[in-house]
């Protein structure tokens, strides 16, 4: 958080000079209402309207002030915790196929909502109440000595024990919210994984099991949570009784002086004025300081998400160059420890060839596209593209290399010109609609108001046009290798005539490792293979 903190910093020193505005202006209404009781018999009419003006307009303009500093807190949080959720997003895309694959998706959405959120109301409104909570409480002590010695001490050695309390039960009570934070994950990843997996639980006829799994954790976090709100609240019940004591002491104190006459009815008022608002900062302190192991137990969690390593492909420092060639040597692969998903597996496809890769669902055709895409690395045998093994490569000029087109291409709700590139800015305009005029899909284009810049609807895209509009991003990119998988699995026979137009005209010289169940296009195939339960058969 240092960059972005720093890079706020003048808006943290102004936030800091309206907080010490504030505490001033707090400090200043109750010395004039003591002053105003005080001589309500002696001045004349004129100095007590102006000085009931003086406290309207002091009300005034620390409101003013108050709202200044929420607005500008608000701000500042959610402009700082935005930039963590987009560093956390970054970090998240960084990790390789094989830990998304093996995670649950409540995790990772726990972890930047759940506990940045948690942030967001650290530097929005707790920091802002813990620093002016301090600022007031300095001023009261300040105050009391200067007026009652007596008082300020005793004030004094109340507020450092209220304070060391709270500072020494604070790993206690964030080892409660950690325990707390951790069930609450562990429920919304499997009420996650439940809730995508709905037909595979349907079909299966899981319900019930499902439903009695979630119930038990449900139960269990509630035990958890309970437990970490009544146990973490037991500082502050005893936080209370001491203020309720000191308040005692100085109602005590005033009445004692006020009787020997060296005290005046507006300064036992001021007192207990004072102490008021003493009660205050310690209120919004006791509120911030049980909210603070759960933002400490979030900082933590965010950390050790910093502290995995799981980065994706080694960088290495090589360039692809014209060596297309793709050679599988004897290798095997899992995604979990207790299933083999390839065994064995070799073949070799020279620059520019079109290999074919039929089989069953779940034979391990797809793993082998993705192995050659990087987002894997095989257990055992070798995969060389180009004559070297892909961690040679530099990541970003292997992505490059590479192009990939699934069964359902992801549409985003995006411009068409993203969604034909996506995101590669290297591409002109006239280049983007060369490609779309030899995918047929120009007149397409032209029915758009805004062209290139219209934002997409994925449900309003067809599967034709979505595929079509893959295909036109291939012929901009012009890949080394181009990996398809069951492209034709749901489209138009008119859509798969134009694709072998594509591959015949455009794509003569790129590598083309193609799955298909059907095999209905007529795109040339120099090499087949056929894979059942992870060999080639």
């Amino acid at each position: 958080m240092k960059e972005p903190v720093y890079e706020k910093k003048w808006w943290f020193v102004l936030l800091f000079l309206l907080l010490l505005s504030e505490t001033v202006l707090s400090l200043l209404m109750p010395e004039i209402l003591s002053v105003y009781i005080d001589n309500l018999e002696i001045k004349g009419d004129i100095w007590l309207v102006s000085c009931a003006l003086g406290y309207c307009f002091s009300v005034f303009i620390r409101g003013c002030v108050s709202t200044c500093n929420t607005y500008i807190s608000e701000s500042l949080g959610w402009k700082l915790c935005d930039h963590l959720r987009v560093d956390l997003f970054k970090r998240i895309f960084n990790f390789n196929v094989q830990y998304h694959k093996s995670s649950q998706e409540g995790g990772f959405l726990e972890r930047i909502e759940g506990d940045v959120n948690f942030l967001i109301g650290f530097f929005s409104s707790m920091m802002v109440d813990i620093f002016s909570s301090a600022l007031m409480v300095i001023g009261i002590l300040f105050v009391f000595y200067i007026k009652y010695a007596v008082l300020g001490l005793i004030f004094t050695v109340l507020s450092l024990v209220i304070i060391v309390m709270f500072m020494k039960s604070q790993n206690w009570i964030s080892d409660l919210w950690k325990n707390d934070r951790g069930q609450e994950t562990d429920v919304l990843d499997d009420f996650s994984q439940a809730v995508a997996a709905q037909i595979d639980i349907w079909g299966v006829g899981k319900q019930e099991y499902i439903k009695e799994k979630l119930s038990d954790k449900f139960l269990l976090f509630e035990k958890t949570h309970v437990k970490a709100s009544f146990l973490g609240n037991i500082p502050s019940t005893i936080f209370f009784s001491l203020l309720n004591v000191g308040e005692g002491i100085a109602l005590a104190f005033g009445i004692y002086l006020l009787r020997k006459g060296n005290m005046t009815i507006g300064e036992i008022y001021l007192i207990l004025s004072y102490v008021v608002l003493l009660n205050m900062p310690f209120f919004s302190l006791k509120y911030e300081f049980a909210q603070m192991p759960k933002v400490l137990t979030s900082l933590t969690r965010i950390n050790d998400f910093y502290e995995m390593d799981h980065s994706d492909l080694s960088n290495g420092d090589l360039v692809p160059g014209k060596d297309n060639s793709v050679a599988f040597y004897n290798v095997s692969f899992r995604y979990q420890p207790d299933t083999l998903v390839l065994n064995g597996v070799s073949f070799e496809i020279a620059s520019g060839e079109h290999l074919a890769i039929t089989g069953r669902t779940g034979s391990g055709k797809s793993t082998v596209l993705q192995l050659i895409a990087g987002f894997y690395t095989q257990e055992a045998g070798e995969i060389l593209v180009g004559g070297r093994h892909i961690s040679e490569y530099r990541k970003e000029e292997y992505n490059r290399f590479l192009y990939y087109i699934l069964q359902n291409n992801p549409i985003l709700e995006d411009t068409v010109r993203n969604n034909v590139t996506r995101y590669d800015e290297r591409f002109s305009d006239k280049e983007i609609c060369e490609a779309l005029s030899k995918v047929n899909m120009r007149e397409w284009l032209d029915r758009k108001e805004n062209g290139l810049d219209e934002i997409m609807n994925p449900e309003n895209t067809s599967q034709d046009e979505a595929q079509l509009l893959a295909w036109a991003g291939a012929i901009l990119r012009k890949p080394g290798i181009l990996l398809v998988d069951e492209f034709d699995a749901v489209i138009h026979e008119d859509t798969i005539k134009v694709i072998n137009q594509i591959v015949l005209h455009e794509l003569n010289e790129t590598t083309i490792v193609l799955v298909t169940h059907q095999n209905r296009s007529d795109i040339h195939i120099h090499a087949s293979i056929v894979m059942e339960n992870g060999r080639i058969i």
